[in-house]
């Protein structure tokens, strides 16, 4: 698909952020914290706002890390604030929409790594994009914007 996945697992793996909240196709919104899991499901990271139910995908996430397993709910900003909630300090997540990255980015400021799962960007949102983000995929490449989104990339 793209380096997104790859990038997640390495944010998580060198430590530079403790979760991430990702919506899998399978579960919905999870909340990661171990790379081996990531490396596992990193491959069904979807940026859509619904999400197909399968109990393989929950069971390798763990149901107590999936924001609601009975429905796979699909709701990123719920996944950080119960992240937060939970003591966590340095958080990733991923988005399909600018418009929920704005929510967050007014929300968590810039200690929250955002990166956009933005299958179609078109070309009038790209310095949106740019502005909310610290990567983003745009359909076609991995965009690294932020010097978060360098450290997270290396």
């Amino acid at each position: 698909m793209n380096d997104v996945p790859r990038i997640i697992g390495n944010a998580l793996k060198e430590r530079i952020v403790e979760v991430a909240v990702v919506c899998l196709d399978g579960c919905g919104t999870s909340i990661i914290s171990d790379p081996s899991v990531m490396e596992r499901v990193g491959d069904r990271i979807i940026g859509t706002d619904s999400a197909s139910i399968d109990q393989d995908i929950i069971d390798a996430v763990g149901a107590d890390n999936v924001l609601d397993p009975d429905t796979a709910q699909v709701d990123n900003v719920e996944g950080v604030c119960v992240a937060y909630d939970n003591g966590i300090h340095k958080a990733l997540t991923t988005t399909g929409s600018l418009k929920e990255a704005q929510m967050m980015r007014d929300m968590f400021g810039t200690d929250l790594i955002i990166i956009g799962i933005l299958e179609e960007l078109p070309s009038d949102k790209v310095e949106d994009a740019k502005e909310l983000l610290d990567v983003y995929y745009d359909g076609s490449e991995t965009v690294i914007v932020t010097d978060a989104g360098r450290q997270l990339a290396q």
